[in-house]
């Protein structure tokens, strides 16, 4: 029997079927690395469904999500190439690119070009019109080399939870060293009563918003954050005891200007003490800091008072206590009162004198604002809690010649910033010119391409300075005062209001420093010019200090002193200067005696 056409097409088809090719796989090099999802999620390692505007695993884990502009390839830092970037950071344009490191600031050309100061001898500008400067063309990319700590980009994988974890670690370890009776022990989770979300009860200071005690980390989906945020936020205000509403009180009108110092809306005098009342970790660190601020005031007039003293160290392990339990909650890792427990805490630390973790414990602050991606341009509480922790930074590195942990640079160009923001931009460049300074950068300085660098590098910074100084209205130059006595060796210089004074000492202060610090111009011209630039610079500096009487700009004044102090021989200057810095510590009350034996023994090695 034949058999059918469509039996014997099945039979030709089951003949000729070809055998199953193996699946061919991607190699392990390259192939895998794929170049589509988010840019959180391929950081993390994660698969990106790459739903917009936020993916899936992002919107789970309450995560900013980021894609890539463009089609280019963008690559993702890894840990080895972290490293290569710490030994030497790209100046080359289309490495930046390539390395993912932000381009926030003017390009310069690689060859330089003619300087035009303005005239160093005129401290004060006129008040003509200057017309808006061109974009900056001196070689200000070998200057951005001087922009990276060791210790700053390794800190760009830390996810929000974990630089705060890292910084908690820090502060824990270093405080059951130093007190064997200190323990990071889980407290006792608070009853039911107290930690439902929106509990109308408020408790004693003691135990008010103290979040739920464990070690298991809560997820934070985002439709939870808003109900989340009430493990550790209260809907009350606290109530505080007659003492604790006292050291409150002594916090907000002294202690918080020294953090407001720059900061014309006085974030942390009005913004700060509001959150504190519904925070207990916030509220425990203010009074930690005022605690220890009072009992060192106590002292300095002669009836110490052991019970503040105790108190303040109480408070502050019951602020750790506090931190132990709330970073459980991904909502309180991105909040402002992280940020600001913080920087108080720093504060706090920086204020005790003989505690010399306190620049290590910076490095902590550096890690939670750089997982928040905070920088001075953020707005609000986290710009002000970055410019004061920056002036923290700048003394730390300076003192230790290292430099500052911040890599971020501004964007706007001075014709586009009003005066208060110009007051900052001194901040920002005298952390430029520590960067100069410091030991890292001096490493080679004898060899010759090394030498003519840094000439080409500080004149980039003069540059910027005078350029700076430039764009100062009518209210940086000096009002009228009473005349000196007759034995004064500096002439007053009363500037109005206080912080722009202060922003002409930093000024001053940088100048100093680039001017020590480079390499020496050959010549008696040469030389005539550096001792004018010093010269000019140490009156500015002492001039100002001796009308600054507004507490909030002491401690900074008393740190620009101590540059003046580095450049002066007489011994009569020398004296005026301690006396100067003397008054800084009676205004203020905060303890110069470690800055004043430092400049005693940097006169010491002169001699």
């Amino acid at each position: 029997m034949e058999p059918t056409r469509e039996a014997s097409a099945r039979g030709l088809a089951t003949d000729s079927k070809p055998p199953k090719q193996k699946r061919i796989r991607k190699s392990r090099s390259r192939g895998l690395r794929t170049k589509s999802g988010c840019l959180t999620c391929r950081k993390r390692h994660k698969k990106c469904d790459e739903r917009r505007p936020s993916c899936g695993p992002c919107s789970i884990s309450s995560r900013d999500c980021l894609y890539a502009d463009g089609d280019g390839p963008i690559h993702i830092q890894s840990n080895k190439l972290s490293q290569q970037i710490e030994a030497s950071p790209p100046t080359n344009p289309s490495l930046r690119k390539e390395m993912n490191i932000p381009q926030t600031a003017l390009e310069a050309p690689s060859q330089p070009v003619p300087l035009a100061l303005p005239s160093p001898h005129s401290l004060y500008p006129s008040p003509v019109h200057v017309p808006r400067a061109a974009p900056v063309s001196i070689p200000l990319a070998d200057a951005y080399q001087y922009a990276y700590s060791p210790d700053t980009v390794a800190s760009e994988l830390l996810t929000t939870d974990m630089a705060s974890n890292r910084w908690l670690d820090l502060l824990a370890t270093d405080a059951a060293q130093a007190d064997s009776g200190f323990s990071m022990a889980p407290s006792p989770a608070p009853d039911d009563s107290t930690s439902q979300a929106g509990s109308s009860e408020v408790r004693a200071i003691g135990t008010e918003n103290q979040p739920i005690a464990g070690t298991v980390r809560i997820p934070a989906p985002s439709a939870n954050a808003a109900s989340e945020r009430h493990a550790w936020s209260l809907n009350r205000d606290l109530v505080l005891t007659s003492q604790e509403a006292v050291l409150f009180r002594t916090f907000a009108e002294r202690a918080s200007l020294w953090m407001d110092l720059f900061d014309p809306l006085k974030h942390f005098s009005t913004y700060a003490i509001r959150l504190a009342l519904r925070n207990g970790g916030l509220m425990k660190a203010i009074l930690a800091l005022t605690a220890r601020h009072s009992a060192i005031v106590q002292a300095n007039m002669g009836a110490p008072s052991e019970e503040d003293s105790s108190l303040a160290v109480q408070y502050y392990y019951e602020t750790l206590h506090y931190l132990q339990n709330a970073l459980q909650y991904h909502s309180y890792t991105h909040s402002e009162e992280l940020l600001a427990t913080a920087l108080v805490i720093s504060t706090y630390e920086m204020l005790d004198s003989s505690n010399s973790n306190w620049k290590r414990h910076l490095k902590g602050v550096f890690w939670i604002q750089r997982s928040q991606d905070v920088n001075g341009a953020s707005g609000g509480l986290r710009q002000s809690v970055w410019w004061a922790w920056l002036r923290q930074d700048i003394w730390a590195a300076f003192r230790e010649r290292r430099r500052c942990f911040s890599f971020w640079r501004p964007v706007k160009d001075y014709g586009e910033l009003n005066q208060d923001e110009l007051a900052d931009r001194a901040v920002y460049l005298l952390s430029q010119t520590v960067n100069y300074c410091s030991k890292l950068d001096n490493a080679n300085s004898a060899e010759p391409n090394t030498t003519a660098k840094r000439i080409r590098v500080g004149e980039a910074l003069v540059f910027e300075l005078e350029r700076w100084k430039s764009f100062l209205g009518p209210s940086f130059r000096p009002l009228p005062t009473a005349e000196p006595s007759s034995n004064s060796l500096f002439q007053p210089l009363w500037i109005h209001p206080p912080r722009y004074g202060v922003a002409l000492q930093v000024y001053s202060f940088a100048r100093i420093l680039i001017t020590l610090h480079r390499p020496a111009v050959s010549g008696f011209d040469g030389y005539l010019k550096t001792q004018r630039t010093l010269s000019d610079a140490v009156a500015t500096i002492c001039g100002i200090a001796m009308e600054l009487k507004d507490e909030g700009s002491q401690i900074m004044s008393a740190q620009c002193l101590f540059g003046a102090g580095l450049c002066v021989q007489e011994q009569s200057k020398r004296s005026a200067i301690l006396s100067l810095i003397d008054t800084c510590e009676a205004r203020t009350g905060w303890p110069m005696v470690a800055l004043r034996n430092d400049l005693l023994a940097e006169w010491a090695k002169l001699s």
